[in-house]
């Protein structure tokens, strides 16, 4: 189904919701209090509670609930009791700031937005996908925590934007959207948490149009970087674990290490996607960036960050752009596939 809701319909965008157990049709139905709605599944008469105009569109007792419990707790206390008013123009400059090149690769490699239904998953409570709401897209935030999925909505006060977007939790191996009614699926630092890549993607496959586009942004797998975490930077890494909480999954991704791309490709062959891209970027500038963040901390003011990005995007220049060993060892990854 092609259609997107006009903003005087509901924002739960129900005509592109499905049953993530039968992919059946969902039926608003009255909650037990007024702004606790549900959802019900017109076939096996599933329920998914909701929030508003957001729902939990989980099915429990699933292997990824280790997790998912993991991030309800981490999201738990994020919710803004008065939310900011957006500015796209705040937003707008992130997305162009060199310290962070790979979100102006995102941008380059989905192009043009306008009028196109975005996905993205394991958005947690990340306000910088909005951005694609100023860019003309039709916005689905998820995550598979409702607490990550609430913390995004209340941060900002879209105004005339709201009803172009979408908060509810999913999990990508089992997406609630009926088929072939997605432009674009995007992930930030998400992959490495699922723990079927198979079913995942199959879902991918299923829900984007003829022509849409899949775009993640994760670690290659970079063998100089595996080496030292299991190295000489084992201790600082274990002191990390401890001092700064991790989930289940993103410990089991830093033992095992960033994509390969004749994995990936193999992936995109499996799953009949027409198109590959894989854009490695960055090595000095990842370590730098990310040494701040895992061993201070990740709430330091951003010139921290600014500063960091910027003495490690200097020595990419000067030595990985110059060294065939050092691009082969490259840390971050746009990666992604076409229908």
């Amino acid at each position: 189904m092609d259609t997107i809701p006009d903003c005087d319909t509901s924002k739960v965008w129900t005509d592109i919701l499905c049953c993530p157990k039968c992919h059946e049709i969902l039926e608003l139905i009255a909650g037990e209090f007024p702004n606790r709605p549900a959802l019900q599944c017109s076939n096996c008469k599933a329920e998914f509670p909701g929030v508003d105009d957001s729902f939990d569109l989980i099915i429990t007792g699933e292997k990824r609930e280790k997790e998912r419990h993991y991030y309800q707790q981490e999201y738990l206390s994020r919710s803004a009791s008065s939310p900011k008013d957006f500015d796209p123009e705040y937003w707008s400059h992130r997305w162009e700031e060199p310290h962070c090149p790979e979100l102006g690769l995102i941008l380059d490699r989905i192009g043009d937005l306008n009028e196109k239904v975005v996905l993205c998953l394991g958005n947690g409570a990340s306000a910088k996908e909005l951005h694609f709401l100023t860019l003309g897209a039709r916005l689905i935030c998820s995550d598979l925590s409702m607490s990550g999925v609430l913390a995004a909505k209340s941060r900002y006060n879209l105004g005339t934007l709201a009803c172009h977007a979408a908060f509810h939790a999913m999990d990508a191996c089992r997406i609630p959207i009926r088929d072939h009614c997605v432009d674009v699926v995007y992930g930030f630092e998400f992959v490495h948490h699922l723990p079927d890549l198979d079913a995942f993607m199959h879902e991918v496959h299923r829900v984007l149009k003829p022509g849409g586009l899949c775009v993640f942004f994760d670690s290659a797998y970079s063998p100089i970087w595996q080496a030292l975490k299991i190295t000489f930077l084992w201790p600082l890494m274990r002191l990390s674990h401890l001092l700064h909480r991790r989930s289940p999954e993103d410990i089991r991704a830093t033992y095992a290490g960033g994509y390969k791309e004749d994995f990936l490709q193999e992936l995109a062959v499996r799953h009949s996607f027409s198109e590959s891209f894989f854009d490695p970027l960055m090595f000095f500038q990842y370590l730098c960036r990310r040494g701040v963040g895992t061993l201070i901390g990740w709430k330091l003011p951003k010139v921290c960050y600014r500063i960091s990005g910027a003495i490690g995007r200097h020595m990419d220049r000067l030595l990985t752009d110059r060294f065939d060993f050092l691009r082969r060892n490259r840390i971050g990854l746009v990666w992604g596939f076409r229908n």
